[in-house]
Formats: structure tokens, C-alpha cells, sequence
């Protein structure tokens, strides 16, 4: 990860996140899902919030970029 700017990183990041709001959106308007594809959605999206705070940790308190 090291040949990526910071601005690539939170470009990264923010994708990830997005994706994986927009997968929790699909959650909640689909009231009926078999339990299996909740499961596998619910680890898709920690799994997408996970890589975005890989990708692009927070820096400490205080810290702009």
C-alpha cells in the first residue's frame, strides 16, 4: 500500500464505505431475506468497512490531512 497517495487511500476508502451502505440499504428494504443471504450480506459489509479502515486508517485526534 505504500505506492498510494493519501488521496488515493480516502478515495479508497470512501468507495468502500459507500458500497457497503449501499448494500445495508438493500438489507432494509428487503424485509423477506432467507436468513443465508442476511448472513452473507451482514459479513460483506464488515468485511467492505474493514478494508476501508485498512486502506485508509484515521490519524490521531486532531491530525488533518
Amino acid at each position: 500500500m505504500s505506492d498510494l497517495t493519501n488521496k488515493e487511500r480516502d478515495q479508497i476508502a470512501t468507495i468502500l464505505d459507500r458500497r457497503a451502505n449501499e448494500i445495508a440499504m438493500f438489507k432494509s428494504d428487503k424485509k423477506e431475506l432467507p436468513a443465508s443471504v442476511e448472513y452473507g450480506l451482514s459479513l460483506e459489509i464488515e468485511r467492505l468497512r474493514h478494508l476501508a479502515g485498512r486502506v485508509n486508517p484515521p490519524g490521531p485526534e486532531g491530525d488533518e490531512q
